[in-house]
């Protein structure tokens, strides 16, 4: 019986209707991401307000849904290689658009903060599944771009619900945008009769029909004649072994998967820090809250652009040159926000700063995702979103605490440009060559 390397078969398919749906629905899912996790920035002067939050219980409030998505990518995302990429999209998107509703209903800090923590665990499972199950089924001349183009969903995502801070707040209240945040939950019944598994864990189940009805959808062109057997041959696949933690250490990458934590942690901290405190921190530096709220809307869409240039430059440079030159950007971007430009000035900083943080989010997702074999992937994707939640923690609590310290206004901007600069060296000191395995680990398949 002939064997055929099934991914071939993908890296070789042209776009298609099937793509395109994929690419749809992991878009969608990401935007929601985006909104959910920005809109805690539009509502954060209010609610400071309306509880009389201290600057440190903002920051804890904000702080509570990245533990939420700590926790979430730990035990949902890396459960993906064992369960299946779709089970846990679809169980993530039920809780977290659950979740973000109840937020709307929260009557104190205790029960926001609980809603938070599960909206946010809800996310941290499904995104590094997207990217998972992008990498896995999108075609290999286009594949970089195709993962930053869903990942720029978020900087949609974190556009509207600044759009939704500026006019529904002053009309409905502060909890009208997480009545917005639940309307996901009614995409589920499309999403389940139309997300497939991805062709990786397929294979790893041994599921053969599944996988040839799944690659004749995604490779129309793909017509073998005669009884075939479908495998999943690579070195690095080949010697995986076993799905565990440990597999992201061996074959020569312990120290990059430690470097790729620390730029993803960075990344974060960066991200987070300033969607949740951007709108507080222009306030106090004068600026009005209405204006403060535009900043962020400018932010975002900045992180639109970023994303989708970052995608068209790690195709052509690769992550890390890419990564390299966005981290950098950022760090300097940040920085000079602190020293009260013109509003031309102003303006284009943000956007910089916008598309050269989330940028680089898009762009270490996939970095990620190339770093491991298909085996471990899911869990490699998800232990770096998890450990990198440490970051997003960090970010809205280093917001509280510098806001409390009332530091100069141009201090508060140079601590958040800091991480930039650890996460440049970080990314160059990241290797994607593994260690060569021994040849009687490889074993020949035939072409298509």
């Amino acid at each position: 019986m002939r064997s055929i390397n099934a991914l071939e078969v993908v890296n070789s398919a042209r776009l298609n209707k099937f793509h395109y749906l994929l690419v749809f629905w992991c878009s969608f899912i990401m935007m929601f991401d985006g909104y959910d996790l920005v809109i805690y920035g539009s509502v954060l002067p209010h609610l400071m307000t309306a509880w009389a939050l201290t600057p440190g219980e903002a920051g804890m409030l904000g702080a509570s849904s990245m533990v939420g998505m700590m926790f979430g990518a730990v035990t949902l995302g890396t459960q993906a290689d064992r369960f299946g990429r779709r089970r846990i999209i679809l169980f993530c998107v039920a809780l977290f658009s659950l979740a973000a509703l109840s937020n709307a209903f929260a009557t104190d800090a205790t029960s926001f903060a609980l809603c938070r923590f599960l909206t946010g665990a809800g996310l941290g499972g499904v995104v590094p599944n997207l990217v998972t199950i992008l990498k896995e089924m999108s075609p290999g001349s286009c594949r970089n771009r195709l993962i930053n183009l869903m990942l720029s969903f978020f900087a949609i995502g974190g556009l509207l619900s600044g759009l939704a801070g500026i006019y529904l707040i002053p009309h409905l209240g502060w909890h009208s945008p997480f009545y917005v945040a639940g309307l996901s939950f009614l995409s589920l019944p499309l999403l389940y009769k139309t997300l497939p598994e991805s062709v990786a864990y397929l294979l790893h189940r041994n599921r053969q029909e599944e996988v040839a009805r799944m690659l004749r959808r995604i490779n129309p062109d793909h017509n073998p004649t005669g009884a075939v057997t479908y495998v999943l041959e690579s070195a690095a696949d080949a010697g995986a072994g076993k799905t565990s933690l440990s597999a992201l250490f061996g074959n020569g990458r312990g120290f990059s998967t430690l470097m790729l934590w620390l730029s993803f942690g960075m990344c974060m901290l960066m991200v987070y820090g300033l969607n949740t405190w951007l709108p507080k921190l222009m306030s106090s530096g004068g600026y009005p809250l209405g204006s403060s709220i535009v900043f962020l809307v400018v932010m975002n869409v900045g992180s639109l652009i970023g994303t989708l240039i970052s995608g068209v430059l790690a195709d052509r440079w690769g992550c890390k040159a890419t990564l390299a030159l966005f981290f950098a950007l950022a760090a300097v971007s940040i920085s000079m926000l602190g020293i009260k430009p013109d509003a031309t000035t102003l303006y284009a900083l943000l956007l910089i700063a916008g598309g050269s943080t989330v940028g680089c989010l898009s762009v270490v997702h996939t970095l990620a995702a190339d770093l491991y074999p298909s085996r471990v992937r899911s869990t490699g994707v998800s232990m770096a979103a998890a450990i990198g939640r440490c970051g997003a923690v960090a970010g809205p609590l280093l917001g509280g605490f510098l806001f409390s310290l009332s530091l100069p206004f141009e201090h508060n901007f140079l601590v958040f440009a800091l991480p930039g600069v650890i996460a440049v060296i970080a990314v160059l000191l990241i290797s994607q060559k593994p260690v060569a395995l021994p040849l009687a680990q490889h074993r020949p398949t035939e072409g298509v």
